[in-house]
């Protein structure tokens, strides 16, 4: 009797202990399957660009498959409300883009979302600057002339964006508000596709990230007229910044991409994703990459990352209020 007893307490200490080894069992075979890098943007774009380098440097410091699934739409918010929708077990993990996780908690009216708690931050992986570039078959050929015309013609300059809130719109508007000018927003649900537009000459003008409009411009398949950062452009030299031009003084506007997991993912299997990515990121592969990219490769820790979001958060958060209030007039 007193060993059924011992036995049946054995088997209930068994049962009771289970569910709490599991946890730990599943963060010891981190990762055991494919981990999925959700891109919030098309195939093509300097987000999807970044996305796969990073895919690839991270599979391979891990030894395991790491794919991009690429879910655009919705000014990039739609991919990152499928990272939240899925378990927080390491295997989702977001490319995250500035406008999603700052931008546009002020541009919709119900954010599916809540950056700061459904979301966790893993490390900051690049920044870049955009051009602004026009349609071969624009009628300027310079920033001057584009803001002449602008304000001879208000409102009928065309210009894309990848979507309303996106960081393409919101350069835009910054630009128009330091030249003075007003044009026409012709919303994309990507980026790419407005900037195909553009070489079609379908739109008059965008900004574009780097990465993306250097080739074109060099293949004279659409005009450069200016670059947002502070660094030159290595394949671009001649290209001047808008801060220098006399309509657009002191006009600075830079993005950055992160890696995010969904919040409630346990510490350690975010420090073996951090660990991992500390690896490829700090090797002369990723410069390399990231330089080739037409991207800065910008490393910094969770917590660096989290100040971003929140920095850009309040930084933006004026320029949003604008927009809405613009759209709200007759």
């Amino acid at each position: 009797m007193m060993k059924m007893r011992r036995t049946t307490l054995a088997v209930l200490c068994c049962v009771a202990i289970a569910p709490l080894a599991k946890p730990a069992l599943a963060a010891d075979v981190y990762p055991d399957k494919t981990i999925t890098i959700v891109v919030p943007s098309v195939a093509g774009g300097a987000a999807d660009a970044v996305g796969r380098a990073v895919a690839q440097g991270l599979g391979k410091q891990l030894n395991a498959s790491v794919i991009v699934d690429n879910k655009p739409g919705a000014g990039t918010t739609l991919g990152t409300q499928q990272v939240i929708r899925m378990p927080a077990d390491g295997y989702t993990l977001l490319l995250g883009l500035d406008a999603a996780l700052t931008t546009a908690p002020f541009m919709l009216a119900k954010l599916p979302y809540q950056p700061k708690t459904d979301l966790t931050p893993i490390a900051t992986l690049a920044t870049l600057q955009y051009l602004l570039v026009a349609s071969p078959a624009a009628p300027f050929h310079s920033v001057t002339e584009l803001v002449e015309r602008a304000r001879a013609n208000p409102g009928t300059i065309t210009y894309a964006s990848g979507g309303e809130g996106s960081v393409h719109h919101l350069a835009m508007e910054a630009f128009q508000k330091e030249a003075g000018i007003r044009l026409k927003h012709v919303p994309y649900k990507a980026a790419p596709q407005g900037f195909l537009d553009v070489m079609g000459s379908h739109v008059d003008v965008m900004f574009i990230a780097s990465g993306t409009a250097v080739s074109p411009i060099k293949a004279r398949k659409v005009q450069g007229l200016g670059r947002t950062g502070v660094a030159p452009i290595s394949d671009l030299p001649a290209m001047a910044a808008l801060r220098d031009m006399p309509e657009s003084k002191g006009y600075v506007f830079e993005s950055w991409f992160g890696l995010l997991a969904r919040a409630g993912t346990p510490a350690s299997m975010v420090g073996r994703v951090s660990t991992a990515l500390a690896g490829f990121m700090k090797s002369p592969e990723a410069e390399a990459q990231m330089q080739a990219l037409g991207v800065t490769l910008t490393f910094e820790d969770p917590s660096t990352l989290a100040k971003r979001i929140d920095e850009d958060t309040k930084r933006y958060a004026p320029v949003v209020a604008k927009l809405k209030e613009q759209s709200a007039k007759p």
